[in-house]
């Protein structure tokens, strides 16, 4: 069972670009269209973290499953937010922004985790669109080039403050019940 498991483990943690398998994400955001920077770093990294919430009933009440989850899905958090603050392309930061994890919990942690699993979906998918709008109408992902859009383009500005929202978890939105 442990030969097992971290095989699992390793297929999941490549495929959710988990620390140390997290050097594939950059290269994803190659995509022209902001669909295909989703597609890879939202849908594709998702996929190992629900196939771990899918194990869990078989593995989550291992010792090895619980000291692996939240070790390597804490540094891939902290991993995560270190690259995104160094990042000045819009849609970089956006993927390094969407590492995840699942960790050791009970059936209802589980539960729970997949109700996020949507809402982030639901708002990240949003940003991702709206980083591609924002490339098509400015000719740049740049955030340092890119002040001023909020009377530019305001529909866009209420469209990526509203998923910014539901994405810090504030009340009424999706975010915040996920949370």
């Amino acid at each position: 069972m442990p030969v097992a498991l971290v095989l699992v483990l390793a297929g999941a943690f490549t495929k959710s670009a988990q620390f140390p398998f997290h050097f594939w994400l950059p290269n994803a955001m190659e995509a022209p269209t902001p669909v295909s920077a989703y597609l890879h770093s939202a849908t594709m990294v998702k996929a190992g973290v629900y196939l771990l919430m899918r194990l869990y009933p078989v593995f989550g009440e291992t010792p090895l499953w619980q000291a692996i989850l939240p070790s390597f899905g804490a540094a891939t958090l902290l991993v995560g937010a270190v690259l995104a603050l160094r990042q000045t392309d819009l849609k970089l930061m956006l993927a390094q922004t969407t590492v995840a994890s699942t960790g050791i919990g009970s059936e209802k942690a589980v539960e729970a985790a997949v109700l996020y699993l949507v809402a982030h979906a639901l708002f990240k998918g949003a940003l991702f669109m709206i980083a591609g709008v924002i490339d098509h109408e400015t000719g740049t992902r740049d955030i340092t080039r890119l002040g001023g859009l909020r009377q530019a383009m305001p529909l866009t500005f209420l469209a990526a403050l509203l998923a910014a929202l539901s994405m810090g978890g504030v009340p009424l939105f999706a975010g915040f019940t996920a949370k």
